[in-house]
């Protein structure tokens, strides 16, 4: 199968169990069922699920045993963009070319739909009792209550303080002020870097990996998170609108911090580069370690596809 076909088949996977897990439209209330299906299915890349997928799969062919990790990821992910496009954070009125959820459900609806899809997201990662089929049986039978345990420390982590809320903090207080390559870096290893670290650590760790395995996935993750982000700097300078899904240059309008102001965009491709190559040879540890060469070849192409993309 070719890797696109491969990514394709993999969102579809996890789209559906989102759609198993997620309440219907009509299920009572139902505002905030339709808010909390607008913005997940709003077309995302699904970039965090994969990651957890793709790094499982280097060490247990049951990559759906990480499905339910995935999907709360997702909801973690889609729950802070909801919040980060409210009038009180950055005020984005798009989002994938979209309304944002604010604009079509009022600021109260959005702020409860990110409210709900962060719990939401820790009830499936509990292993809680849904209707037991293809999506959930491997996650609720092969893996035990003690590495759930584990996954779900870390990624309350990533996802709280020490991750994203310290990174999203730190954002705001540097608002139309300059700020240096530390404070810099602070932000956006943990607004956003952190979650993209850990749903890879995650889904090694589920896969059943070693502690040294996990660092050696953390150190990856690491890498693919700052260059996920100078991408997103550079695409809202040179990228496409109608790609992107919404208007490029709010960062400069915003006052934000972006890489783009310290390094400007050649530099940034440089060190793109640069990351992609430590990304990989992070890796190199792993590669003899009875790990299939495909499922090693799918995890690099991931990342080129993560930090090569153009929206």
């Amino acid at each position: 199968m070719k890797f696109q076909d491969l990514i394709e088949d993999r969102i579809r996977s996890v789209d559906a169990a989102l759609n198993f897990y997620l309440p219907g439209e009509n299920v009572y209330p139902q505002t905030i069922h339709r808010a909390i299906r607008y913005s997940v299915f709003a077309g995302g890349k699904r970039m965090r699920p994969l990651l957890a997928l793709f790094t499982a799969e280097l060490f247990n062919p049951d990559w759906k045993r990480v499905l339910p990790a995935s999907c709360a990821l997702e909801l973690i992910h889609t729950y802070s963009l909801i919040h980060d496009d409210l009038p009180a954070m950055d005020n984005d009125d798009y989002r994938r070319g979209k309304p944002t959820s604010h604009k079509v459900f009022g600021e109260g609806t959005a702020i409860l739909a990110g409210d709900a899809l962060l719990t939401y997201a820790f009830k499936i990662l509990a292993g809680h009792t849904f209707t037991e089929n293809d999506f959930n049986y491997s996650y609720n039978h092969n893996v035990t209550s003690q590495l759930k345990l584990k996954v779900i420390s870390d990624i309350s982590r990533a996802a709280g303080l020490g991750g994203m809320i310290s990174g999203q903090v730190v954002d705001m207080e540097s608002e139309c002020k300059q700020v240096d390559e530390a404070t810099l870096d602070y932000i956006n290893m943990h607004k956003t870097g952190a979650l993209l670290a850990v749903s890879a650590r995650a889904g090694a760790m589920l896969g059943g990996c070693s502690d040294e395995e996990a660092h050696i996935i953390s150190v990856f993750g690491t890498y693919l998170g700052k260059g996920f982000q100078l991408v997103d700097d550079l695409l809202d300078v040179e990228g496409n609108e109608a790609r992107i899904g919404k208007a490029t240059g709010s960062d400069s309008k915003q006052g934000k911090a972006t890489y783009i102001s310290i390094y400007g965009s050649e530099k940034i491709r440089y060190l793109r580069d640069e990351l992609y190559q430590k990304a990989l040879e992070s890796l190199e540890p792993i590669k003899n370690r009875n790990i299939g060469s495909s499922n090693l070849m799918n995890i690099r192409e991931l990342a080129r596809t993560i930090l090569y993309r153009d929206h």
